[in-house]
Parts: structure tokens; C-alpha cells; sequence
């Protein structure tokens, strides 16, 4: 910077006597810069500071010392060069203010203001005094009260403050007037002259909302205005202000027009709760609107729909007309909706139902009777039609849940359940058409504690050397001792399982408790033979089932060749990519797969090529006649050929006969499971078996169940069960015999036998009455799968129409059984 060079002394432009008198009287006192109320300093003809008062230093943080040097060290080069210009001026006798940045000692800038006057020494100018005023405060409130106005014109939100002292308002944005139309003076003379736009219902709660923040309570409350064309939605943040003893002195409201947000919540919710195709409510809305039902009503139905045809559609015209097929079954399904309904889209041509106040069954049947006749007339596509088969599931509240999303869980589950062979079109989840039906649904709703309270157990059925007999294997299979129903079979429970999560749960209690079993009878010594357990799709593709299997071995301490895993034959048919990495993961572990039921599937070889199979299992369906049916001796030849070219194991199931046991021996099959060496066993029965090695064949099977000569075609129902009545349908039996004291039938079913169930038995027509109660006394499992039960009369004197019915029915027509 080029500092202000003087050369020669200039004579003021100014006559002595030109001066006013103070300032004349002062430019040579001392007092004039010490008393001084703002920082002063004198500059020479050079620039540099010669002399100041104590206030500069405590505004800039310099000592004296330290200020004594030219004027630019203490602000910017820019600044420095236009100050020159008005210390020129000065110096030419001019009085000069203008402002200009300062810097303190800490490096922080401040704005001052500055005056020079002329400093006179016998009438000649000999320096310049500076008067510096500290404006950067003035400065940044000038900015502040600038952006305050802009606030004020431009903010859209209304912000206003409210004295609760002097009810005084005070208005920090014009946007008070647009929201609510109402002139901030109005609102001064009356605080209540902006009711008028609130939305009358909303009302109530803007009065309770400022009540609160009057309370002390911070608020935030959404209401509606409304004027003649519009109703907009405002949302107010309401905020306390307190003084020092805590008393709420004021109110701050901060409000703002929420409508477009609103608007656009809206469009979200629409597209979010609604099927884009159908615009239905999908499947998240369905739920909700059945919660807030189920809140209003007693009793609900929720029916899941299906037209079962969108697969079909999709697969042979394609998408395109798929969707409109979903489109016109929309339709046809609006116009046949009971009054009262709600209805939802699951998904594909699938729809949700629910029907409240829905009390009596017979009601229920009816509405679904007529749903089903959409199947009856044809649905027009374009060029195309089809006439669909329509299937409906029923579930009840709060028969069978109480929680939403299980109501239509078990719908659905219902509507699986009309595929099954002789189902009806329509099925309820807890069905009350049969006690089969009932009992199944009981039993659903008991699995999960049944795993959980240990009513699962382990049995063991043996796999023998075909020549010995000796033990070189076993099944494990699970069986469940329910507390009611008694012993429930596999087939029953399993495929329950599989309708849940439940699956995965009882497959890894089956592989652990197996694990657990093979670990104790090591530790007692006992000649160990490997284990197979039985593990479906399901569990295979869910998570990482080799892992699971790993951890178990190593948890109890086991060669990975004491565990076999068999899957059936039908669940490699799918080439699921999933099931065949995770059996190969297997095999890596030494893990046998074993291949079950193998013949009743495609029978495939090429997969027997792609999966690491290490053993077959012959279906027992060819043991059943493999002593007199060339071609079953044929297929099992050729399996049995095939397999030691794949260095395979084989092992044929359902052997029960010496018979059979001879043309397998003939056949050079080494290993046979079936009745005829042991039925499953019982863990300590097995662990007995074990001991002793070998297994002697027993006697063949018992005779299926046969007809007598005096027998009625009859059905059971539950009447009570824990005194508590039931109106559930009835199931097919076949009344057999009949003493004072008790009779005899045969039924598929498996029923209870306890002191809870009380049933009722319906004969054929016979004079006024036709139903007898009975308490079931005993039950045998008979190998055709028929439960033969003795029942005690509750009313002995009914014996004499079950014995005269008997006798006058000795021809019959062929036992639905």
C-alpha cells in the first residue's frame, strides 16, 4: 500500500478566527482525547498514530505501544486506500465521517465509524484527530430489522404473539390475513374474529389445544379452515413463553397451510392402501378396516375369493389379458357383494371379504352359496370368455381369532383347503360340516404349544438286514400324544405344520431330539446304527438347513454318519435351485440323503445323477404285491440294478408278509423296513432292540376291519366337550354292535377318548328320536387305518333301539367307510 507521503506543511484553508470557539479551545488540550466518551486518536501529517485515549485500546485489544504505527495496519488494504483519500481531505482542512473496517487484535472485524477533523497548531494543519464509534452492532440490527420486513411481507406461515397479561397481539408475518382471512386489527379488538373460518367440527379442539399451551403445555393441532369456495387444512404449532417464576406471561403461534401436504398424504394413502388395477383396497387397508370393525361388531365373517383362473390366463394369453381378466372378475364380483360388505384384492384373481353381524351359519352358507354363482354364468375378456371355478374360504370372529391378520390367514388357509379331494366349493377353517374338520382346526390351533410343552415324541422304526435281521438302521418318526385327542397321527399334524410357520419349528425339534437320542445311546454303550429323519421342501429352502444340521452334530458330539436326511421323491421334481445347493452342502458334511418313497413320483434318473443320493427307498406300494405281481418284481429288479451301478443303498418299505420278505431276499435286497421285523418303536424299546441286535419276524398283520353280520351305517358328532355345548357337523360311522351297557363302531376319524367329550350318535330315522349320547371308553388303531371304539351309553335304556336297529338293518347297503 502506498502510504500518504507529506512533504511540505499546508497553511489551513481556514482562518484561525474561522474555527468555532470549542473547537478552537480544544484542539490543544490534553482533555480532548482522554475525555472523550468515544475512542479518539491523533494522526500525524504521515498516517500514523501519535497519540489516543485509553477506549481505543480496549476497542481494538492493542496497547498504547502497540498503537503507535500507521493507521492501515488496522484495516483491510481496501479500506486503507479509500481512507487515504478522506485523511488527504482532513488535512486539507475538511471535516470527514465515513466508516470502514477495523481489526482487533483477535483477528475479529468490526465496523466503525469515523470522523477526522483538522488538528491546528498556529493556524497550521500539523495532524488529524479520529473520533471511532463502534457501529457493528447498529449494523448487524439494521440487516436484522431489513430481514424482519422481508419475514413480514414475503412468509406465507402466520406468526403472532399473545400477552396473556394485557391480551396485547403482536404480528411478526402478514400470512395471519391470507390464512384466515381476518384483518390482524380485528383480531386485536377481538381474538375470537378468526372462528369464523375454522371448520365447525374442528373448532372444539383449536379452543382445547390453547387452553393447554395456556396451561404450560407446548401444542401442536391440525384443523380445517373453511370459506365459501375452499377448505384448506392449517397446522398450528402453539408454543409457551414463561417468566422468571415460571407463570406462562405469553403465547407464540406459529401457523401454516398444510393443504397441498394434506392433498398429497392423500394420493400416497390412495396409492399405498389400494390395488393399482382394481383400485381396491389391497391387503394393509383390508386388515385395518377389519380391526376397526372387529371393535364395532360381535361377530364378522372374512372370506377370501378365489376365481382360480388368472394362472391359466397368464400362462396361454399373456398379461396383458390377465389383467384384464382381474379387471372384469372385479367387476362381476361388486355386483354380487352382500348389503353391508367390504371387500378387498389379495392378489391375482383372488379377493377379500368380510361380513359383519354374520351370527348363524346358515346365513353365512347362504351368502357363500351365492358368491359361488359366479361360477356359474361366463366372464367376457375381449374375443375371449371363461366360466370360472369359483372357491371360497371362511374363517370366523371371534370363533377362531381375535387378531386380524389371523382371520384372514385362516381364511385363506380355508380356501387352500377346498382343493383337496371331496371338499366343497366352499370350506370353513373351523369347519363344522364334520368333526374331522373340527378336530383339525383344534389341533392347528394346539401345535405350536404342543412343540413348545414337549407333547411331541420320538418313535423308531428299525431298517434290518433282509437275511439276519439285523438292526442296520432306523427311521425316526414324530408322533404326538395330544392331551384330549389322544395319540394324533403324522398325516394329520404334519401338513398342519406346514400351513404355518410351524413347519420349520417341528422339523428342527425332530432333527435335535434325534441328535439327543443318538447321544445318550452312545453314552450307554449301546452298537449305534444311523437315523434318518424325514425333512420337507419347505424347511429346505427356508434359511441355511446344512448349517442347522452342522451345529446340531456338533452340539451333541456326532459323526455326521449317524444322521441320514430323507426327502421324498416329488420335492427334487421341481429342480429348485435352493434344495439342490443346500443338499450338496450336505453331502459335503458327509451327510447321507436318502430318496423317499421313491416309484411314486417320475422317477426321474437324471436327477438321480444331479443330487448327491446316496440311498433309494422303495415305495411300500410295490412290497405290497411283490409276491404276485410280476411287473412290481420287474420295477424293483431295475431299481435295484440301477442303484448298485450308482453305488447306492436300497431299502424297501412295507414289508409285512414272509411272502414278500421271500421274493425280496430273491431279488438280493439287502435292507427291508416294514412290520413284519418291527413296528416304530418307542425310544426305550428301541434302545432294547438295540441291545439285543437282531430283530425275529413277527406274525403278518391282523385282519383289516370286516363288516358283521348285523351292522348300521350311523354318524357321531361332538355334543359337549368341557360341558360346553357344540354345533358342529357329524362324520360317517359304522355302529357294529351294541350291549346294555355299551356299543361298538368303526370310524376314519380319530376321536378323544376323555371324560371332556360327550358325543352324540345319529341313527336312521326310528320312531321320534334318533340321537343317542355316549362317552367313548376305548379305541383301537387298526392297520387299515379304521379306529374301532367302544362307547358307554349315558342313558342305558337307549340300548334297545341301537340292538332292534342293528337287527333290522342286516342288509345294508356297502359302508361309506
Amino acid at each position: 500500500m502506498t502510504r500518504f507521503n507529506w512533504i511540505n506543511p499546508l497553511k489551513s484553508r481556514l482562518a484561525a478566527t474561522d474555527l468555532p470557539i470549542a473547537l478552537a479551545d480544544v484542539t490543544n488540550d490534553r482533555h480532548f482525547i482522554e475525555g472523550h466518551l468515544d475512542p479518539v486518536f491523533l494522526l500525524d501529517i504521515h498516517g500514523n498514530i501519535v497519540d489516543s485515549n485509553e477506549k481505543l485500546s480496549l476497542l481494538l485489544g492493542y496497547t498504547k505501544r502497540e498503537l503507535f504505527t500507521h493507521f492501515a495496519r488496522f484495516t483491510t488494504e481496501a479500506d486503507a486506500e479509500r481512507i487515504q483519500t478522506y485523511f488527504a481531505s482532513a488535512l486539507s482542512g475538511t471535516e470527514e465521517t465515513y466508516t470502514c473496517m477495523a481489526k482487533q487484535k483477535d483477528g475479529r472485524m468490526l465496523k466503525l465509524q469515523i470522523t477526522n477533523i483538522p488538528a491546528y497548531d498556529n493556524h497550521l494543519i500539523v495532524g488529524v484527530y479520529g473520533i471511532a464509534r463502534d457501529i457493528t452492532q447498529d449494523d448487524r440490527l439494521k440487516d436484522e430489522v431489513g430481514r424482519l420486513r422481508d419475514l413480514y411481507k414475503h412468509v406465507e406461515a402466520s406468526i403472532y404473539r399473545k400477552d396473556l397479561r394485557t391480551g396485547k397481539l403482536e404480528f411478526y408475518t402478514a400470512g395471519f390475513e391470507t390464512l384466515f382471512q381476518t384483518a390482524p386489527q380485528a383480531m386485536g379488538e377481538d381474538p375470537t374474529s378468526c372462528h369464523h373460518a375454522i371448520h365447525r367440527n374442528d373448532l372444539a379442539k383449536v379452543r382445547a389445544a390453547h387452553a393447554s399451551v395456556e396451561a404450560g403445555q407446548e401444542t401442536t393441532v391440525l384443523y380445517r379452515t373453511s370459506f365459501t369456495d375452499s377448505v384448506k387444512w392449517v397446522e398450528e404449532r402453539l408454543i409457551p413463553k414463561f417468566d422468571d417464576d415460571g407463570t406462562v406471561m405469553a403465547v407464540i403461534s406459529i401457523a401454516h397451510d398444510i393443504t397441498r401436504l394434506k392433498t398429497q398424504e392423500e394420493q400416497i394413502w390412495q396409492l399405498a392402501m389400494h390395488d393399482s388395477l382394481t383400485s381396491l383396497p389391497n391387503r394393509s387397508l383390508f386388515l385395518y378396516e377389519l380391526g376397526e370393525r372387529m371393535e364395532q361388531h360381535e361377530h364378522i365373517a372374512v372370506l377370501t375369493i378365489s376365481f382360480n383362473s388368472i394362472h391359466r390366463i397368464n400362462h396361454d394369453f399373456g398379461y396383458a389379458v390377465g389383467d384384464d381378466w382381474i379387471v372384469a372378475a372385479t367387476s362381476a364380483l361388486l355386483h354380487r357383494l352382500p348389503n353391508g360388505s367390504f371387500v378387498g384384492h389379495l392378489g391375482g384373481d383372488e379377493f377379500m371379504l368380510l361380513l359383519p353381524d354374520v351370527t348363524d351359519e346358515p346365513s353365512l352358507i347362504m351368502n357363500c352359496q351365492s358368491l359361488l354363482k359366479l361360477g356359474e354364468k361366463h366372464i367376457q375378456v375381449g374375443p375371449y370368455e371363461w366360466r370360472p371355478p369359483v372357491s371360497i374360504g371362511v374363517s370366523r370372529y371371534p370363533h377362531d381369532s381375535t387378531v386380524a391378520e389371523e382371520l384372514l390367514q385362516y381364511a385363506n388357509t380355508a380356501l387352500g383347503r377346498t382343493n383337496l379331494p371331496g371338499m366343497d366349493r366352499f370350506v370353513f377353517y373351523a369347519s363344522s360340516f364334520n368333526i374331522d374338520s373340527y378336530r383339525r382346526h383344534q389341533l392347528g390351533n394346539d401345535l405350536r404349544r404342543a412343540i413348545e410343552e414337549d407333547e411331541l415324541f420320538l418313535e423308531f422304526q428299525p431298517k434290518v438286514d433282509a437275511w439276519s435281521g439285523r438292526i442296520v438302521g432306523a427311521e425316526a418318526l414324530v408322533r404326538w400324544q395330544h392331551p384330549e385327542w389322544g395319540r394324533i397321527p403324522p398325516n394329520d399334524f404334519i401338513p398342519l405344520s406346514e400351513e404355518s410357520d410351524l413347519h420349520i419349528q417341528l422339523a428342527d425339534w425332530v432333527l435335535h431330539h434325534t441328535c439327543a437320542h443318538l447321544r445318550d445311546w452312545q453314552d450307554k454303550d449301546l452298537p449305534v446304527v444311523p437315523v434318518s429323519i424325514n425333512v420337507s421342501p419347505k424347511r429346505l429352502l427356508h434359511g441355511h438347513y446344512a448349517e442347522t444340521v452342522t451345529r446340531a452334530l456338533r452340539r451333541y458330539t456326532l459323526t455326521p454318519s449317524l444322521l441320514e436326511i430323507e426327502i421324498l421323491e416329488t420335492d427334487v421334481l421341481s429342480d429348485n435351485r435352493k434344495i439342490h445347493d443346500t443338499l450338496e452342502q450336505l453331502d459335503a458334511a458327509n451327510i447321507r440323503v436318502a430318496l423317499d418313497d421313491f416309484g411314486t413320483g417320475y422317477s426321474s434318473l437324471s436327477y438321480l445323477q444331479q443330487y448327491p443320493i446316496k440311498t433309494i427307498k422303495i415305495d411300500q406300494q410295490f412290497a405290497a404285491d411283490l409276491h404276485e405281481n410280476k411287473k412290481s418284481q420287474a420295477i424293483v429288479r431295475t431299481i435295484l440294478f440301477m442303484a448298485e451301478e450308482f453305488a447306492m443303498d436300497v431299502v424297501i418299505e412295507g414289508v409285512e408278509t414272509l411272502e414278500q420278505l421271500d421274493v425280496v431276499r430273491r431279488l438280493n435286497c439287502r435292507i427291508v423296513q416294514g412290520y413284519l421285523f418291527s413296528r416304530p418303536l418307542g425310544a426305550e424299546q428301541f434302545e432294547r432292540a438295540l441291545e439285543h441286535r437282531f430283530l425275529a419276524t413277527t406274525e403278518t398283520v391282523g385282519p383289516a376291519a370286516t363288516r358283521q353280520a348285523f351292522s348300521l351305517e350311523a354318524s357321531v358328532t361332538i355334543h359337549k366337550f368341557h360341558d360346553r355345548e357344540l354345533s358342529i357337523g357329524s362324520t360317517p360311522i359304522l355302529v357294529t354292535k351294541s350291549g346294555l351297557q355299551s356299543l361298538h363302531f368303526y370310524a376314519r376319524v380319530r376321536l378323544p377318548v376323555t371324560e371332556a367329550i360327550e358325543l352324540k350318535i345319529l341313527l336312521p330315522q326310528v320312531g321320534d328320536k334318533t340321537d343317542i349320547l355316549v362317552r367313548l371308553v376305548r379305541v383301537t388303531e387298526l392297520e387299515s387305518g379304521l379306529f374301532e371304539y367302544e362307547a358307554s351309553y349315558l342313558d342305558t335304556s337307549e340300548s334297545h333301539r341301537v340292538m332292534m336297529t342293528l337287527q333290522q338293518n342286516t342288509q345294508v347297503p356297502k359302508s361309506s367307510l
